[in-house]
């Protein structure tokens, strides 16, 4: 969280707000996109703006349930909505994407892979896309099911975390979502 201050002479700004991408799981399920939200005010009169840049999703093992990510806003102009963490909308799914609303686009973020993994082994999942772009994808050593390297791989702003590979031992962590962004051109 912060504050926008508007510089002298700005009367009017474009907005772009990118909510925080849901986290993943470790089995195959991935985390949704946050939502995102851009429009053009008129400012000329307002000294500052609060703004919220959304927290990315922190993953999970196996097919249990992903933090959601955070809710980014400027003010009380427009907001996006994090994407939904792994299994938060149903067992073995991916997170459903976060929307936008206040803007003069408003957009919902693309849907994190499920577990479609039906022989038990390999298949990543690919966590939601953002306006900004694609999730990463896992890593994954085959060597030793407790290594894992998902939680530093992220995608671009927004987008959910990569759902983790895993050969049905559990062990595996699925990634984390990007944390959102928030955007301000300031005009005269």
């Amino acid at each position: 969280s912060g504050t926008w201050y508007r510089p002298a002479g700005c009367n009017k700004v474009i907005v772009k707000v990118q909510g925080g991408g849901g986290g993943a799981a470790g089995y195959c399920e991935s985390g949704g996109a946050g939502g995102y939200a851009e429009g053009v005010f008129d400012v000329s009169g307002v000294p500052s703006v609060s703004v919220t840049v959304g927290g990315y999703g922190a993953p999970v093992g196996y097919y249990t349930a992903a933090a959601n990510g955070g809710t980014s806003s400027f003010g009380s102009y427009l907001s996006a909505s994090g994407g939904y963490g792994a299994n938060q909308n149903y067992s073995h799914s991916g997170g459903h994407g976060g929307s936008g609303s206040g803007g003069q686009i408003n957009l919902q973020g693309g849907a994190g892979s499920g577990h479609t993994n039906s022989s038990g082994s390999n298949t990543q999942g690919r966590g939601g896309w953002s306006y900004f772009g694609g999730g990463a994808s896992q890593i994954r050593n085959h060597g030793n099911l407790g290594t894992f390297y998902g939680k530093v791989h992220v995608g671009s702003p927004g987008a959910g975390g990569p759902g983790g590979m895993t050969d049905g031992a559990g062990m595996q962590i699925g990634g984390q979502g990007s944390a959102g962004i928030v955007i301000v051109y300031a005009y005269k």
